[in-house]
């Protein structure tokens, strides 16, 4: 099943919109929000996949937060979230060329993962999302990221067009979704010119919780087509259901405070 119909009958099964992202740091790899010296990550992320699951659409993997771990050990965490109907997006964020390209895909395959995340930069997507579809792969293009140090591409033109724009026309083409950020740099107007380049597409939307993204901007432009990337705030709290249980109603109620 291609991951756009595993994340259709997960949103429909969990009647949420939430991907949680589950990028635990090593201990001492940062100053705050990191594992404690008696957790083994792959044992915290199979046991957040199990409790959370219910409350989710879809969980979503940053390559670099499982550098540590070995190929077992990542089929058990994407095994893990199928066995619980879950879809699961290696957010790999690559960016090379084609034979680099077909090495990465090659393993997120064996790894288990339903889809990836991809860097239009080199100004292969054609190629990356042909390869990925080969490998019964989705294909996540990033439009609009969600960190401030972003900005510069709303300013950034090809063509006489703004460069997200660019993006928006060649994830339409080729890919099957698009990161498209909720933090407030973002607005509405950039919002609606990706809305209009974009057609029968989802929408992954990173920035809720830690970055303070927001909500409604995003549902008023793209409505059901979107799921929201919460990770921090709820991986690391010590009440991670409590916590998806609230994202999950501050969604639903501006869904419907929206009229949809």
């Amino acid at each position: 099943m291609s991951f756009s119909k595993l994340l259709l009958a997960s949103k429909e099964e969990s009647e949420s919109n939430i991907c949680v992202g589950l990028d635990l740091a090593s201990y001492k790899s940062r100053k705050e929000q990191t594992l404690q010296i008696s957790e083994k990550k792959a044992d915290v992320i199979l046991n957040l996949i199990d409790s959370l699951s219910p409350y989710c659409c879809s969980f979503k993997v940053n390559r670099q937060y499982i550098l540590d771990l070995s190929l077992s050990q990542i089929q058990m965490i994407t095994s893990k979230a199928h066995d619980c109907n879950r879809p699961v997006i290696i957010d790999h964020k690559i960016s090379d060329i084609g034979a680099s390209n077909v090495q990465m895909l090659y393993h997120c395959k064996q790894e288990g993962f339903d889809a990836f995340t991809a860097s239009p930069f080199p100004g292969n997507v054609k190629e990356i999302c042909d390869i990925s579809h080969s490998y019964g792969l989705s294909s996540i293009i990033l439009v609009l990221m969600s960190n401030p140090e972003a900005e510069w591409m709303k300013k950034s033109f090809l063509d006489g067009l703004p460069l997200f724009q660019h993006f928006a026309k060649l994830t339409n083409k080729y890919a099957d979704g698009a990161v498209v950020g909720s933090t407030g740099y973002i607005g509405m107007k950039e919002l609606k010119i990706i809305a209009e380049e974009i057609s029968g597409k989802f929408i992954l939307s990173p920035g809720l919780g830690a970055q303070g993204g927001e909500i409604e901007k995003l549902l008023i432009v793209f409505k059901e087509d979107v799921i929201f990337n919460v990770g921090r705030a709820i991986i690391y709290h010590k009440n991670p259901v409590e916590v998806i249980k609230k994202y999950n109603n501050s969604v639903k109620s501006v869904y419907y405070s929206l009229g949809k």
